[in-house]
């Protein structure tokens, strides 16, 4: 079996100005054909999944620990397989479609990544939706079989499949949306459905109130509602924002979830919700959120980063800098760069810190950068596709020089 942490050959560790973090990127997921691990995989290993997968809490420990300590030499001690993620091909497909925005040829790869998508829906489902692809166990959220959809990854894969559609006219994608949409009405629960206010559940199988899976639903929801030109997804996606901005707290900030155990505050789910609410805002041009918009970007552009541009992950606490934190800051403030001149400049400077400190010689990007320690176990969905996705993105809309 080769090592994810293989060498970088010599003549190219002697020239490393002449390819950018990007290309560098690109070549090593290409290499690994998308396909790696992830925090929470500890269960896909033949030697744990039997005996542990259905024993709480032992499963919870054991994918806790695989998340925390798991280093790329315990995986493969313990035999855990390279998987496709599907929300890892998601975002790479939205990365690809930011580089054919940019006059790159990248169609060969969009198709092959729109049938893998195809092949890893989750079964026994009417309509297209997708989860990931290891059993995900949890004190504070869901439980999840292996490839039992969620709002999440399906919200994601909807958007980059809209991203295909409109990039390439490729009419498979567009009726793939159509179906996810129905997926969202049809089968996510809605713990909060009053007139004026819409709160998707999490899985079909939970009534949770996570703020951002919803928003990210309802962002979509939105999007595919000017395309299709419907009323009632843009309605539903309003009443979702509505239920948003009246959970944003005072200072500008949400909870990740409702729930009291739930009650945590960190940069990357925060640029979730930013995120959402300035695609719902760019898709409708209703202005009705934008002093929730407004309060949420301040707080996240004044709390969330150190001066060198690192990315704090908690409000009150700069580590562990994780990836997602890293990856998030670059889309959100790319998209915030056309309004506000320091999110170009901070985009820069994240930019930097992150090729500095979180970027292998190889092209992947480590985990989590700690006070003492770096986690470099280069996950492909939390870290690859998420960076890929921010690099292609921000070359594309940091390149114009009208933005």
């Amino acid at each position: 079996m080769r090592s994810l942490l293989r060498s970088q050959t010599a003549s190219a560790r002697k020239n490393p100005s002449e390819r950018s973090s990007l290309v560098r990127l690109r070549k090593w997921v290409e290499e690994w054909d998308y396909s790696g691990w992830e925090p929470y995989d500890l269960l896909n290993s033949p030697l744990l999944s039997r005996g542990l997968s259905s024993i709480f809490p032992l499963n919870w420990i054991a994918i806790q620990a695989g998340r925390r300590i798991g280093s790329a030499k315990l995986r493969q001690i313990l035999r855990v397989p390279h998987g496709k993620n599907p929300k890892a091909l998601a975002l790479f497909i939205s990365g690809y479609c930011d580089l054919a925005r940019q006059g790159e040829d990248t169609q060969a790869q969009l198709q092959y990544l729109k049938a893998e998508l195809a092949r890893l829906r989750s079964p026994h489902e009417e309509n297209f939706c997708w989860g990931y692809d290891w059993p995900f166990i949890s004190l504070r959220g869901p439980q999840m079989p292996a490839f039992s959809p969620n709002a999440i990854a399906t919200a994601a894969t909807g958007k980059a499949l809209l991203d295909l559609w409109e990039v390439t006219q490729d009419h498979q994608a567009l009726e793939m949306a159509k179906s996810v949409g129905r997926f969202i009405l049809t089968r996510l629960n809605r713990p909060v459905d009053l007139a004026d206010q819409l709160c998707f559940s999490y899985t079909p199988s939970n009534h949770t109130r996570i703020f951002n899976s919803s928003a990210l639903c309802c962002a979509f929801l939105a999007r595919l509602g000017r395309v299709t030109d419907s009323g009632k997804y843009l309605a539903l996606a309003r009443r979702g924002f509505n239920y948003l901005a009246i959970k944003q707290r005072a200072d500008g900030s949400w909870y990740y979830g409702d729930e009291r155990r739930q009650h945590w505050i960190d940069s990357f789910h925060t640029g979730f919700n930013l995120s959402a609410l300035l695609s719902y805002e760019s898709v409708t041009e209703d202005r009705s959120f934008a002093d929730v918009l407004k309060r949420g970007y301040s707080l996240y552009l004044n709390s969330f980063f150190r001066a060198d541009g690192a990315p704090k992950y908690y409000l009150n606490s700069v580590y562990p800098i994780d990836i997602h934190s890293c990856s998030q800051a670059l889309l959100l403030l790319s998209d915030f760069s056309h309004r506000d001149r320091k999110a170009r400049n901070l985009a820069h400077k994240v930019l930097r810190w992150t090729e500095a400190n979180m970027q292998s010689p190889d092209g992947f990007f480590y985990y989590q950068h700690h006070r003492w320690w770096t986690n470099r176990v280069p996950y492909m969905r939390w870290a690859q596709a998420w960076m890929f996705h921010a690099l292609a993105h921000l070359e594309g809309r940091l390149a114009d020089p009208d933005e």
